[in-house]
This record gives C-alpha cells, sequence and structure tokens, in this order.
C-alpha cells in the first residue's frame, strides 16, 4: 500500500473543479464572484456567464485542495486502512483537548492553559497492539518561510519526545513531500529528512515517511 499525494491532489481538482457549478447560487460563491467582478470592471451575470461557459475561466473559482486540509485527511485516511492499526484518531489542532508533548510528558490542551507551548500539538494517535503511537504529520511540497517554520516544528517535537518514559508508546514524525528530500542549508551535505533523524533516539521516537508506515508497525514487535 502507498499514499500518492500528487495523484491524490489532482484527482481533488478535477472534483473541485466539478463542483463550482453547484456551488453557484451559494452565498460564499456569489460573493467572490461580485468582488472579481468589482476589481476588474465587470458585470456579476458576466461573470456568471463565463464560469458556466469557459471551463479554464472556471479554475479561477475553483477551491484550493491544499487549503482543505487534504494532506491531513489523506495521511489519516491512509493510517486508518492499515492493518494492526487500531483506535485510530485525528486529535484537536488546539484548545482543551489538543494533545502535546512537552520534556517527555504527555499534556492536553486544559493543562497548558496561560503557558507557552514550544510544541506544536500532536495531530494523530492510535494503537498496533498494545503500542501506542502518537504522530505528528507534514506533507512539505517546496522551499520557503513557512515550510521551514514547519521544520522547525517538527525538530521541537523531536527534541520533546527524547525524555520520554512512556511505556510502550511511539512517538513518529512523519514526513512527507519533496521538501524533506532536499539538502538542509544549515549543513549542506545531508537531506533534511536525514537531519531530522539525528534527532531522534530511535527508541520512542523516530523520522519516517507514510509509505515507510507499514513495514515500521511489522518491525516493531
Amino acid at each position: 500500500m502507498e499514499l500518492n499525494y500528487e495523484e491524490e491532489y489532482k484527482k481533488q481538482i478535477k472534483t473541485n473543479l466539478l463542483k463550482v457549478l453547484d456551488e453557484l447560487k451559494t452565498s460564499q460563491m456569489q460573493v467572490k464572484i461580485q468582488n472579481f467582478a468589482d476589481k476588474f470592471g465587470y458585470s456579476y451575470n458576466d461573470i456568471e456567464d463565463k464560469i458556466r461557459n469557459d471551463e479554464i475561466f472556471r479554475c479561477v473559482f475553483s477551491k484550493d485542495p491544499s487549503k482543505q486540509n487534504l494532506y491531513q485527511t489523506l495521511a489519516a485516511t491512509f493510517i486508518k486502512s492499515l492493518p494492526m492499526v487500531e483506535n485510530f484518531e485525528i486529535l484537536a489542532s488546539g484548545g482543551k483537548n489538543a494533545v502535546y508533548i512537552e520534556n517527555g510528558k504527555l499534556f492536553y490542551g486544559t493543562d497548558l492553559i496561560n503557558q507557552a507551548k514550544e510544541a506544536k500539538s500532536i495531530d494523530f494517535s492510535w494503537n498496533v497492539g498494545k503500542i501506542k503511537f502518537y504522530a505528528s504529520h507534514k506533507y512539505t511540497k517546496d522551499s520557503g518561510g513557512a515550510q521551514d517554520n514547519q521544520y522547525i516544528d517538527i525538530q521541537n517535537y523531536l527534541k520533546n519526545t527524547r525524555d520520554s518514559n512512556n511505556k510502550d508508546t511511539i512517538f513518529l514524525a512523519i514526513c512527507d513531500g519533496r521538501y524533506y528530500q532536499q539538502k538542509d542549508t544549515k549543513t549542506g551535505d545531508e537531506t533534511r529528512i536525514q537531519r531530522l533523524k539525528r534527532l531522534t533516539d530511535n527508541k520512542t521516537s523516530f523520522v519516517i515517511t507514510i509509505n515507510e508506515l507499514m513495514e515500521f508497525q511489522k518491525n516493531v514487535f
């Protein structure tokens, strides 16, 4: 089993494009059309007619899959479908039910109210037999400021997992996308995913790609 993010992204683009005509009468789409018409000096009806009759122009009003939490959804669906995975959960991204790892200890958001959180909340949890898995997931395609921040988030997450004494618990950083296969700009002699792997203890914390997960889980036992 393998997950191909790029293929799934293209499928979602086509799906979103087909939905545009069905969404023409929604208030959100009407606002979008009116704003576009006002910006470029056209009437609302001209823009609506163009959307109906020109598929290429329709793309302007189609939703971007990357802004629909697509990559997390794909990863969650993939992990849940794997053999041996039980009790899979998408964890809250914030608030009282969010789960964090700080200095080797797990906390809920309620435990950290009014405290600065060094690490971002954990994305997923599940069980394989008696072992509890927690995972931070990133799909990062290109380089840039926001992407570099995601890279830093993963480094902080891994640093916080190293002192964990949680019995039968494994912390994963699932790092997908070509960003992590490119050379680290600071070290220059290793890829970003190689650098991240050096931050783990390979006992309770690990860095893998999602397509390595099934084999990884088999080797846990």
